[in-house]
């Protein structure tokens, strides 16, 4: 690439983030494609740990300013007439009246900072504050912006549909990370059907050496990670660990995450009488991720659908698992199924049963069941379906196209 690469600025509502690591991966292979990138965070991380992968990362990071006074609100606009966007602001104003006052302001200083820069494109995670102040800054600057779609930001009730179908609309096109997100959204917004594609979230896959998984001893040992909230199911996984245990099972288990039940599970887990058999980690960066699904006989993500409606894509720990050789259980929430292949890449169940859980731990930890079977078959589909340098040249050419070549119809190699 040329020094005078354009620049794809990605749009974050926080950077860092611990737990959005999927984010840091993308960006590491687009840099490593050659790609200039260029990040912009709408708050400051409230992150105390970061992860080591950060630090390879070449974009630079500035933090939008969000006005606290009326003030500031008139140094923006000044910043923008000094910057040439009197006309675009203009012509956004009704659009920028109508939005939250802190996502206008905001989407007015980014546009005054892209003016200082060569931006193609913008991109930004999460169809809610980072693509509302994306699309904003796209219609003052007339630069082409994209999103992709995750789950909470589509799933959950409080979502608010019409202004996720201007979203859609006004991109130049939208990226969501599994086929069951794509049918949903396709179904919900037709008519914004020919917006939409399927890139899956990649893995650096030389991170994730994979190894055959060991005999399972006279321990069982289990691992499971995530945000200690209610999607992620952990207090399904608790009361199928203690009828496991309760049936003679010997088992170590270890919780990595945090999050807003940790108290509540802490207190499960003492009521259950597992306080001698469960550990819970907290949080853990990804090397100690790494270490614990090396160590692990099983990962279990035991997923739901929150009473909110929220629930997961596809969690990214369980492609690092499958790839590193850990047998996986998991439920059939969402995009889950398109990895978890019921007894050929791991073994899947029904969301919210602990005693399916507990049955799919005995079966995968099994002297009848074919353990390097399930996790060579894992591998095989990570690397053909979830590397981030396929993923990093599917966003590339999405983003090159101008909206007169965007097909109608879905194209298979844009598909990570």
């Amino acid at each position: 690439m040329q020094p005078s690469e354009p620049v794809t600025a990605y749009v974050l509502k926080m950077y860092p983030r611990f737990s959005e690591t999927f984010i840091v991966s993308e960006i590491l292979a687009r840099e490593a494609a050659g790609e200039r990138i260029e990040i912009f965070a709408l708050r400051p991380t409230t992150d105390a740990r970061f992860h080591p992968e950060l630090a390879r990362v070449k974009a630079p990071v500035t933090y939008v300013g969000r006005p606290q006074s009326t003030s500031g609100v008139w140094e923006s606009l000044r910043a923008a007439a000094s910057a040439g966007l009197t006309d675009g602001v203009s012509q956004a104003l009704g659009e920028l009246a109508a939005a939250d006052p802190d996502d206008a302001v905001q989407a007015i200083n980014l546009a005054a900072e892209l003016q200082r820069r060569n931006v193609r494109h913008l991109h930004a995670h999460f169809a809610s504050a980072a693509t509302a102040v994306a699309r904003l800054a796209s219609l003052i600057t007339g630069i082409p912006y994209s999103f992709t779609a995750h789950a909470a930001d589509i799933f959950r009730d409080t979502v608010n549909r019409e202004d996720l179908r201007t979203k859609l609309a006004d991109a130049h096109h939208v990226v969501t990370i599994s086929d069951y997100n794509l049918q949903y959204l396709r179904h919900h917004f037709p008519q914004q059907a020919e917006r939409l594609r399927l890139v899956r979230n990649g893995l650096e896959l030389a991170r994730f050496p994979y190894r055959d998984p060991r005999p399972v001893g006279t321990t069982v040992r289990v691992a499971a990670v995530g945000r200690l909230v209610e999607k992620k199911g952990f207090q399904h996984l608790l009361p199928a660990l203690a009828s496991l245990i309760g049936s003679g099972v010997r088992a170590d288990v270890r919780i990595a995450g945090t999050g807003m039940m940790a108290n509540e599970l802490q207190s499960a887990l003492e009521q259950l009488g597992l306080s001698r058999h469960v550990r819970m980690l907290g949080p853990q960066t990804q090397d100690q991720i790494h270490e614990l699904l090396d160590w692990a006989d099983v990962f279990v993500a035991p997923c739901i659908v929150g009473s909110d409606g929220n629930a997961d894509g596809i969690p990214t720990v369980l492609l690092e698992a499958m790839a590193t050789g850990t047998p996986c259980v998991s439920t059939a929430v969402t995009g889950i199924p398109e990895v978890i292949r019921d007894g050929s890449t791991g073994l899947l169940v029904e969301p919210g049963d602990p005693a399916l859980l507990v049955q799919a731990i005995l079966r995968i930890t099994s002297p009848a069941t074919d353990r390097t079977l399930l996790a060579r078959n894992a591998r095989t589909l990570i690397e053909r379906e979830y590397d981030a340098g396929r993923q990093a040249a599917a966003l590339r050419r999405l983003s090159l196209q101008t909206v007169a070549q965007r097909p109608l119809s879905p194209a298979p190699e844009a598909v990570a």
